[in-house]
């Protein structure tokens, strides 16, 4: 109607005739002739439009017209891997306000605007891995509730519903504990709404709140409080796999060292992935590089223990791990783990930690670059794909060394479909891994073997084809994946440091070959 007036508007303007670069006003004029009346019926139409519109926008789902551009323009600029803190303990006027969002005024309110601001395209949820799995969880659906609860609570006639639970009246617990926290969903979102952090945040306050959740987050959580690491094992395990090696690996807090490397838990504990991370300390010790390790001072990272939501263990091994650092002398932190490098990088600084950090690949790349490491054998019977990990890529933007080492060591290189920016989570974070109880569906990681698979082709392929990652959980995740969907002997998962090692030489232990077979 708006437009429409405008442009009867102008045709009864033309008193002259026809105006040729205004062929749709000359031709209206021409049936309905000029009018002076007819401009100011017209212009007071397009008006009165206009002011019924405003209002019905505030009101209506096109909200956005209006919240989008403010959203946008009110965007955090920190780092993607850095979670707003936790709402600190405070009494305003008596009133006791706990860490988290049990309500929605409990939200930061740049997050109550993400409600107005949604504009209902479904992109996150078409990328979410929670939801490709039939899980309940739905971002869109999230913002779009919220919504609807402002608008009862503000324009109806209940305004109770603000001291309804988010839990009873936006998300599901069960919704809100299938999160991988992949921060797909918040970089696909086209006006900067960040469903993933209400979820944090939610979390946050069920912990709190004591809501019942799942017995292997529960023991999960409880290992970490005593031994710092997830997976049960006593603290002086840690370094085990470091004093079997066939070279002394330094004790970062008793001499001085050039690169502290933060091996992380499941590449210290887990026996699958044992073999590769003796691996990278070979690569290390080849290379000259002068490198330690905490040994049994180091504690989990807290990544995913925050993202759980349990903020206060997280802050209890922060505490940790920078009263360990202290004790050690060294320029830069070295990561096996992107989750470990995520958190070390982007988080730590909030609580005095800052240090140059960087993720193994990248360590890996500068020693065959700088001729530390060189490449014998130039690896042409492999054609591979390689994984994205979400705390290395999307969050970091680390896509260059791991595809730079690939074109190094010769291999035949495809891209998946999705890669990159918008490469499919493998479903181990925000606590997936720990959960006791397996959802049903296929699992992300599942698809993402069978995506790997169709981006090689069918037919019979010489070449052996390889499932590249260069993250210790993506090897537990992928490999189980392999066997889940029956698809032994027709792609291998491998960590990067097993072709680099391949390439320069290095011989591959009896421990990994077993792994590798």
């Amino acid at each position: 109607m708006h437009v429409g007036a405008r442009l009867m508007s102008q045709a009864f303007r033309l008193t002259e005739g026809a105006d040729p670069f205004m062929p749709i006003a000359s031709f209206l004029n021409s049936i309905f002739g000029a009018s002076e009346t007819g401009v100011h019926v017209a212009w007071w139409i397009s008006l009165g439009w206009v002011m019924f519109i405003i209002p019905y926008l505030s009101r209506s789902k096109h909200t956005h017209f209006f919240m989008s551009p403010v959203n946008l323009g009110l965007a955090k600029q920190n780092p993607r891997g850095q979670l707003d803190p936790a709402i600190p303990l405070k009494v305003i006027e008596g009133q006791k306000f706990d860490p988290g969002a049990k309500v929605v005024y409990d939200l930061a309110w740049t997050r109550v605007m993400d409600a107005y601001a949604c504009v209902q395209c479904n992109r996150c949820q078409d990328v979410c891995p929670a939801n490709f799995q039939g899980r309940p969880l739905s971002p869109s659906a999230l913002e779009v509730n919220k919504r609807y609860l402002l608008k009862e609570a503000t324009f109806g006639s209940h305004p109770d519903r603000l001291l309804v639970p988010l839990t009873e009246s936006v998300i599901s617990p069960e919704a809100v504990w299938s999160c991988t926290t992949c921060y797909a969903c918040v970089r696909v979102c086209p006006v900067g709404n960040e469903p993933m952090a209400d979820i944090v945040d939610i979390r946050r306050r069920m912990l709190i709140d004591g809501y019942e959740i799942d017995s292997g987050v529960q023991n999960a959580l409880q290992s970490l409080a005593t031994n710092g690491n997830w997976m049960s094992k006593g603290k002086r395990l840690r370094g085990r796999w470091a004093k079997e090696m066939e070279f002394p690996v330094k004790n970062a807090t008793e001499e001085p060292v050039e690169h502290l490397w933060f091996v992380g838990d499941t590449a210290s504990f887990d026996e699958r992935v044992i073999p590769n991370t003796k691996m990278v300390a070979r690569l290390f010790n080849q290379g000259g590089l002068d490198f330690g390790i905490m040994y049994q001072n180091e504690s989990n990272s807290g990544n995913d223990v925050r993202r759980v939501g349990e903020e206060g263990l997280f802050e209890q091994l922060v505490e940790q791990n920078i009263a360990a650092f202290g004790k050690a002398q060294f320029k830069q932190i070295v990561t096996t783990d992107p989750h470990s490098f995520n958190t070390l990088k982007n988080e730590y600084p909030q609580f005095g930690g800052t240090f140059e950090v960087k993720h193994y690949t990248v360590t890996l790349l500068k020693l065959i670059e700088e001729g530390k490491l060189t490449i014998k054998n130039k690896l042409s019977n492999y054609k591979v794909t390689f994984h994205d990990p979400c705390y290395l890529g999307r969050y970091n933007g680390g896509f260059t060394a791991p595809r730079k080492l690939l074109e190094l060591l010769g291999v035949e290189f495809v891209e998946m479909p999705r890669n990159c920016e918008n490469s499919f989570c493998c479903g181990a974070g925000g606590g997936q891994i720990w959960m006791g109880k397996v959802a049903p569906g296929e699992r992300p990681a599942e698809n993402r073997i069978k995506e790997a698979l169709t981006t090689f082709g069918e037919g019979t392929n010489a070449k052996t084809q390889l499932f590249i990652v260069t993250c210790p959980k993506d090897m537990v995740m992928y490999s189980d994946a392999v066997k889940t969907t029956g698809n032994e002997g027709k792609i291998e998962v491998r960590d990067i440091i097993q072709l680099v090692a391949e390439a320069v030489g290095v011989e591959m232990p009896l421990e990994a070959e077993a792994v590798a077979a």
